[in-house]
């Protein structure tokens, strides 16, 4: 097992920096061999990927790397508390997001432009430039996103849209599209931020995309957002692209945030807990339907599919707390672009619905 995990981290390190075996020229695909628009409307959660009972019978392609499946889906595997989604990992209060002192997205107004910095260093453009993670040769390339992650094993296919592990993997938090990545708070992008986490340019403008050249066009991107729970909580017209830490009233508060998917796209939430003795439950609407993520083992998340101009919701509650502190999370929210709506991953973890 620790060999394999530490494989997962590599594999998920990768998935966050735009590392590539080979350069690839071809633009984007939109997600593998069930590119097919009319192709089912389904989610996958916590709560789902739990309800396997440590079992990855009837998951195609089959996942059999793993001696002992089990141990994929235990509560100290990648998707627990310790995992790196979990309260510890780059997305929690010791990593690099937050106001403390020891954030860099706390100092990165300071740092200079990161592009020139980059250039500097590597010769090349950079990372909201066509070399960066989001361009051609990036992980969200129709090469890297279908030949190469699925061809390092069969527990990285599951990194993929639908996959058993896929809010770890490059359409998730920790991916090129997500808070770490150039669209984020450390972002290459160089806007100064408000109070309410808005992006402002010189004029005081807010900015809400940034476009990246992409082999002779450009690609228009919703820039990922570091918002306060008020701003996040009033916004009439918030996309698939931002982050919230909130805290939560320990009494009867239900923190209720709604954004909007202007594309037919996967949409990733996940849910962290800042301290590891607060147990939170997500619930994500789409339309009527109610998607719940209550477990307790796991750190909560949904990855739904959507089609384009639908309306979503995330609410956030507290199930349970051991300690005296501040009940603080936090919220992060993820589409996976247009370029990438379908998937071929089928199995029992997956819950159809009619959006």
């Amino acid at each position: 097992m620790p060999i394999r995990w530490v494989w997962t981290c590599a594999v998920v390190a990768a998935a966050c920096q735009g590392v590539s075996p080979a350069d690839d020229n071809r633009a984007g695909g939109p997600g593998g061999k069930a590119d097919d628009p009319s192709a089912r409307y389904f989610y996958v959660s916590a709560r789902t990927v739990m309800g396997l009972h440590g079992s990855l019978d009837g998951i195609d392609p089959p996942v059999l790397t793993p001696f002992f499946p089990e141990q994929y889906l235990a509560p100290l595997s990648a998707l627990g508390y310790l995992g790196p989604i979990g309260t510890y990992g780059p997305l929690g209060t010791f990593g690099p997001l937050g106001s403390n002192t020891w954030s860099l997205s706390y100092w990165i107004s300071a740092f200079g432009s990161w592009d020139d910095f980059a250039r500097q260093i590597t010769g090349m453009g950079g990372p909201l430039s066509e070399d960066g993670p989001l361009g051609p040769g990036g992980p969200l390339s129709d090469h890297a996103y279908n030949v190469w992650l699925p061809g390092i094993n069969d527990f990285s296919k599951q990194l993929q849209a639908g996959g058993v592990w896929t809010p770890l993997g490059p359409l998730g938090p920790l991916g090129p599209l997500g808070a770490l990545g150039p669209l984020g708070p450390n972002g290459a992008h160089l806007y100064g931020r408000n109070d309410g986490g808005d992006y402002v340019d010189g004029e005081g403008t807010i900015q809400r995309t940034y476009s990246v050249p992409y082999q002779g066009s450009t690609r228009i991107y919703e820039l990922f957002e570091d918002y306060s729970e008020q701003n996040a909580k009033q916004m009439p017209d918030n996309d698939t692209s931002f982050m919230v830490r909130g805290e939560i009233n320990p009494t009867s508060e239900t923190d209720l945030y709604r954004f909007r998917s202007a594309d037919a796209q996967f949409v990733t939430v996940v849910l962290l807990p800042e301290k590891q003795l607060d147990d939170f439950d997500l619930t994500v609407r789409v339309g009527d339907q109610a998607i719940r993520s209550t477990t307790f083992n796991f750190i909560d998340w949904v990855q739904v599919r959507v089609p384009g101009q639908t309306d979503l919701s995330a609410e956030v509650t507290l199930s349970g707390s051991w300690h005296t502190l501040s009940k603080t999370y936090r919220l992060f929210v993820v589409g996976s672009t247009r370029f990438i709506q379908a998937t071929d991953i089928t199995g029992p973890h997956q819950t159809s619905y009619q959006p």
